[in-house]
């Protein structure tokens, strides 16, 4: 009879050592995803608040510069077929559009303009300046506003240089890139 009972404490013990154990798991997947639903949606939200307006991603692809592509599909583009990277900062000339699309790729940001006078043109340039290791500012003729500013797969357009507008677009555009 003592052994009997013996026996059926261990096999107590062993299943109480089972649930505990079963517990601990369950709880631990469930913890696990209750914190990537969470990641999911602050993205999502944070995603729902970024300026500018969402453009479809075409791709990352690497090419010569020069090599024939697809036309992008955007003006300016925010990704696609792109060469080398461009130098980061200010460029008083227009510069290719496949380069600067390996910034984008990079997270970084493109402020492209057109038809601007000397003290706008200036204060991107400081704007470039003051985000020098992020931010490219180039003339582009092609624009269809006077102010352009590009991320990877983002895109605002202004009539004029707001710079506190372009300045929140950095901010929460940068270093969102693949």
């Amino acid at each position: 009879q003592k052994r009997l009972e013996k026996q059926s404490k261990l096999k107590q013990r062993i299943i109480v050592k089972k649930i505990k154990s079963v517990s601990a798991w369950g709880i631990s997947v469930v913890a696990l995803f209750g914190v990537f639903y969470w990641f999911v949606q602050t993205m999502e939200k944070n995603n729902a608040n970024r300026p500018g307006e969402a453009v479809a991603v075409m791709g990352e692809e690497h090419i010569q510069a020069g090599q024939d592509h697809d036309p992008y599909n955007s003006n300016p583009p925010t990704s696609g077929p792109h060469a080398g990277p461009a130098p980061w900062g200010f460029s008083p000339t227009e510069i290719p559009e496949e380069n600067v699309v390996h910034n984008l790729e990079h997270g970084g940001i493109w402020i492209s303009y057109k038809n601007l006078d000397s003290e706008s043109v200036a204060l991107l340039e400081d704007i470039a300046r003051r985000n020098s290791k992020s931010v490219i500012v180039s003339p582009r003729e092609d624009n269809d506003a006077n102010v352009a500013v590009a991320s990877w797969g983002r895109l605002m357009k202004l009539d004029a240089v707001d710079e506190v507008r372009i300045k929140e677009f950095i901010q929460k555009n940068k270093n969102r890139s693949p």
